[in-house]
């Protein structure tokens, strides 16, 4: 097996792609904007027990885990940012009343959302 093979279900975006997708981001979050959103970016991996809280519970099985090699505490790569962005309105800005918040990242599945059709 070639050492340049990646996982089953991830792939490299190449430029056309790549550039096609940048633009749609572009233009989603400037039109998130004018609409009075503020764009927050939560972190891709956390402590597991604050990346799972809440809603997040159901993303258990969906969450790829490793320990953290300095606290040996169990850390989780996101696979649906929500639940962070409810953490930082809740806990971080403290705003009184409705917050306009937008994301936009890459999350992480442990399983396809759709499995491959066997032809």
């Amino acid at each position: 097996m070639s050492a340049w093979v990646l996982p089953d279900h991830i792939a490299d975006v190449l430029p056309s792609e790549a550039r096609h997708i940048e633009e749609l981001r572009r233009e989603l979050l400037d039109t998130a904007r004018g609409f009075g959103y503020e764009l927050v970016m939560p972190p891709l991996l956390e402590h597991l027990e604050s990346l799972l809280t809440g809603t997040g519970e159901a993303l258990d099985l969906q969450t790829f885990k490793l320990v953290d090699q300095l606290s040996g505490r169990t850390l989780g790569l996101r696979a649906d940012t929500t639940p962070q962005v409810a953490r930082i309105d809740a806990h971080l800005l403290g705003r009184k009343g409705l917050t306009r918040l937008c994301y936009c990242g890459p999350v992480l599945h442990t399983r396809p959302a759709h499995p491959p059709r066997h032809a």
